[in-house]
């Protein structure tokens, strides 16, 4: 396995970078020209001409504030339900697969919502709507961060990358809400309405020129109760993962409570009508800048945690005490684009974390729990605004700002100090072992591993090589990094440890465990070259 075989880089940390050979890494164009259909086809998806007139189209066809809740709540228990199993489906089957199955859905619930006539019609739409946001929910993160490692051996490039989808979606947003609403001006709003069916199917074709990064398919299959169960231990266990998944889930639900109750504020100051537009367009606009500043956000540095934490709680604050329209504008877009800018690099330890294997899933999962989170936030602000105004409720928004910014403080020294990307799992199998109460060998394999000289199979071919190489790009982060380092480049391990910021033991555990899984897959490779 020669140098120029893998490469391992960990900079984002801000520790040393490991490199097998500059020539290893490819350029970033060629990352973005693979991407290129995928940044079309979210673009596509995103310019959903509707937006801006849904409501007063919903109130030409009988909605009346109860029904609105009624079609709120049938949309709000669909998300939840069904995005754990379809990022479970996207990592056994085909993430491509998964994100046309929910352009589908988004092309059926606009077809059925605009040719609506009465609120029953109209709440089956909504369901549907559900099923799209459901199904592509962690889907696009993983494409984006397979795609990146596939490419390149490594993930320095995601946060830029999902930067850059989060600011192709919100151009989409940006530019339905002006166009959408021109068009209502000249066409009846049914028209408007299902002018986005076509631009649904164009992004479809654009996601049918895309290539599919095919890490999740790289190891064998597991069974689905096997596959459903690592889902659900790697989101619920405790460990490093948890402040990671925590902090996910409170960004989002920052951003959530922002764009679905922002507008109150608005109609709290008697804001004129002509500001609701800018207003909206200035959220919209701050959520891929957001994803801009994210990718280039150091959240290693003390000093840019202390600065982005004290404008998110200020920003909070500014929301319960100014009764100044512009101060509440500018305040909920720095929220915006400050939490989306938090989230971004949050986003990328999560997926250093887990397996290619179950990306989606834990991914999806993450946004289940955002959704278990809000529906109580929801009714909480809710009530505390109906007695005492939006203001006063925006404390409880002020609350969930500070606890994510303490959790941030607190979870970003494992940046440094002890990489997310720990594995979730042993090495191998406990059950290859015996246990240890075995009265003859407690604790040595059950069956050793057999040996590789035999009939037909030659190790040092080119074809048993690439599986090596394969199996090391599909390791977690720091696994990745230590083995590349301590058996690629041959460096010691106190030198690795020190590059890494791990502890000497560590170190050598993490050398251990990524050894075993390199193992596990060349002798499943072994086995079937011998068969």
């Amino acid at each position: 396995m020669g140098s120029d075989s893998v490469t391992a880089s960990r900079s984002r940390e801000g520790s040393q970078t490991l490199t097998a050979a500059p020539a290893a890494l490819l350029p970033r164009a060629a990352v973005a020209r693979r991407l290129r259909p995928l940044y079309v086809a979210a673009f596509l998806q995103n310019l959903v001409l509707w937006v801006p007139i849904e409501k007063l189209f919903m109130s030409e066809i009988g909605f009346d504030n109860g029904s609105v809740a009624v079609m709120a709540a049938a949309y709000a228990a669909v998300v939840p339900l069904l995005e754990v199993p379809s990022g479970i489906l996207a990592d056994r089957w085909s993430r491509r697969g998964v994100v046309l199955l929910a352009q589908s859905a988004l092309l059926v619930s606009t077809v059925i919502g605009g040719l609506s006539t009465n609120v029953g019609v109209y709440i089956v739409a909504a369901l549907f709507l559900g099923v799209f946001f459901a199904m592509q929910s962690g889907t696009f993160e993983s494409i984006a961060y397979d795609t990146v490692l596939e490419e390149t051996g490594d993930s320095d490039l995601f946060e830029r990358t999902i930067g850059r989808v989060r600011f192709v979606e919100s151009a989409a947003l940006v530019a339905s809400a002006l166009v959408g609403g021109l068009l209502a001006e000249v066409v009846p709003l049914r028209a408007t309405y299902l002018m986005t069916a076509p631009l649904i199917v164009l992004a479809a074709a654009a996601l049918l020129g895309f290539r599919e990064p095919q890490l999740h398919r790289a190891e064998e299959a597991v069974p689905l109760r096997q596959q459903v169960a690592s889902t659900y231990r790697t989101l619920l266990q405790r460990g490093a993962l948890r402040p990671i998944v925590a902090l996910m889930v409170l960004t989002a639900l920052l951003l959530q409570v922002m764009l679905e109750f922002g507008p109150l504020w608005m109609v709290d100051l008697d804001a004129p009508a002509g500001l609701y537009g800018p207003h909206w367009a200035g959220l919209m606009a701050a959520l891929g800048l957001g994803g801009l500043l994210g990718g280039r956000l150091a959240l290693t540095r003390p000093a840019t945690v202390a600065v982005v934490g004290a404008s998110i709680v200020a920003g909070g604050i500014a929301l319960t005490t100014s009764h100044v329209v512009g101060i509440v504008i500018v305040a909920q877009v720095l929220l915006v684009l400050l939490v989306v800018a938090v989230s971004i690099p949050i986003t990328a330890r999560l997926h250093d974390a887990v397996s290619s294997t179950i990306r989606a899933g834990v991914a999806s999962g993450v946004g289940t729990l955002t959704w278990v989170t809000f529906l109580p936030f929801a009714l909480l602000f809710g009530a505390v605004s109906n007695r005492a105004g939006v203001h006063d409720a925006g404390w409880t928004l002020v609350a969930v700002a500070t606890l994510t910014v303490l959790l941030l403080v607190w979870a970003v020294r494992g940046f440094v100090r002890s990489p997310v990307a720990v594995p979730l799992e042993p090495a191998f199998p406990a059950d290859r072992f015996l246990p240890a109460d075995d009265p003859e060998w407690p604790g040595h394999w059950v069956d050793p591993p057999q040996a590789w000289d035999r009939p037909g199979v030659e190790v040092g071919r080119e074809a048993a090589l690439a599986e090596v190489r394969a199996a090391i790009v599909d390791l977690p982060a720091v696994q990745h990094d230590v083995i590349v380092a301590r058996d690629v480049e041959r460096r010691s391990g106190a030198e690795v440890a020190e590059a890494l910021h791990l502890d000497p033991s560590d170190e050598l555990d993490l050398l251990h465990q990524a050894r075993g899984r390199v193992r596990t897959r060349l002798d499943r490779y072994v086995e079937g070259a011998g068969a």
